[in-house]
């Protein structure tokens, strides 16, 4: 094994989703957002963790990770969360898998696959209420696809959903906004489909947009975007070995460009970690890494498959030792959004970045 990886735990995963499945009742139904390798936490792994822990529904941001995830025989409903091309809407219909679609075209092309396949393809709406990115905006679109469901044989429609652009941000106006649009357009359709608006922020902060369904991402990873009392788990953590402790004198300097001058004499560990393997260049001399339970400064600059740190005050450090990155060491705790604050991001962003050359391993503890 490589002398860094990120350790994936299954078991909090699950909590998470059972936590959330229990909080919002049995009225509503939790679809479980999995895209990009679960958020860089593994595709599989987490997806059938979600099915064991009774999700009720998967969401992906392409077909490819719904066939990933078919062949690995998972058999809960599985989202597409974009509009397909004519190519990927055959494998998609063909894998079972529910697609999105806000155009005519998309409805077109559902229909005549499914009807050449001999199968039923099932079909959200995405209604565009202020994102501006896709969907349908207008009432007479949605009439002339619901139209369409009509005239066009092999294709169902299941549901229909939207996107909040700024449910994290409490102050806004426009989550209200939204909701009442996205409400006032679902009026024509038909009773008994699910409708989603909420992902992690509104589900938290707006119980009246949970409607029947939401759609849970980082909040199941333990990073929910906003101040919750449900007691999400972190899900990953990420360590590096310590392949070298040095004493340096001061006046002398760390790594490229020179950008730390020790100002005392300082022991310096490396780390096997760099931003070859996601740990942003951007944390250079500002993060903080665990080594015998104390927070230890990143020293200079974050090189592609190395970082120093200033241990002097971590007692007995030796090769060979773990570094935590992200996780618990002790009674010290660093978390992807603290990283994420050095480094003017998100979350998201920190856990996705967590290259494929990074391990996972999987625990259930």
């Amino acid at each position: 094994m490589r002398q860094t990886f990120a350790r994936v735990n299954l078991s909090a995963y699950r909590n998470n989703v059972r936590l959330l499945k229990a909080a919002m009742g049995p009225d509503v139904r939790l679809m479980a957002v999995v895209k990009a390798d679960a958020y860089g936490h593994g595709l599989v792994p987490v997806s059938r963790a979600a099915q064991e822990a009774g999700a009720d529904a998967l969401a992906v941001a392409l077909m490819e990770e719904g066939r990933a995830l078919r062949e690995a025989g998972v058999t809960l409903p599985i989202l597409v969360l974009a509009g397909l091309s004519r190519e990927s809407t055959l494998d998609a219909v063909r894998l079972d898998l529910t697609l999105t679609a806000h155009t005519p075209a998309h409805l077109q092309a559902a229909s005549e696959t499914a009807s050449r396949l001999n199968k039923t393809a099932d079909i959200h709406l995405k209604v565009d209420t202020g994102m501006n990115r896709i969907g349908l905006k207008t009432e007479a679109e949605l009439r002339e696809l619901l139209a369409m469901f009509d005239a066009l044989p092999a294709i169902r429609l299941t549901g229909a959903f939207t996107h909040f652009a700024s449910a994290d941000q409490l102050t806004s106006g426009l989550t209200s906004l939204q909701l009442e649009r996205f409400l006032e357009l679902a009026q024509p359709l038909p009773p008994g489909l699910c409708l989603h608006a909420s992902g992690s922020s509104a589900l938290i902060t707006r119980p009246d947009a949970r409607l029947n369904m939401v759609r849970a991402g980082i909040s199941l990873y333990g990073y929910p975007p906003v101040a919750t009392p449900l007691p999400f788990l972190p899900v990953l953590s990420w360590q590096a070995e310590i392949t070298h402790v040095k004493e340096i004198a001061a006046g002398e300097t760390v790594s490229y460009g020179a950008t730390l001058t020790a100002d005392r004499q300082t022991r310096v560990a490396t780390l096997a970690v760099g931003y070859g393997d996601g740990y942003s260049r951007l944390l250079s001399n500002k993060a903080q890494v665990l080594v015998n339970g104390r927070r230890c400064r990143v020293l200079g600059r974050v090189c592609m498959d190395q970082i120093m740190a200033d241990v002097m005050e971590a007692g007995d450090v030796r090769p060979g030792m773990a570094a935590t990155l992200i996780g618990k060491d002790g009674g010290e705790f660093i978390g992807a959004d603290e990283l994420a604050g050095l480094e003017g991001t998100i979350s998201y962003e920190v856990l996705l970045s967590i290259s494929g050359r990074v391990p996972r391993v999987y625990t259930d503890n």
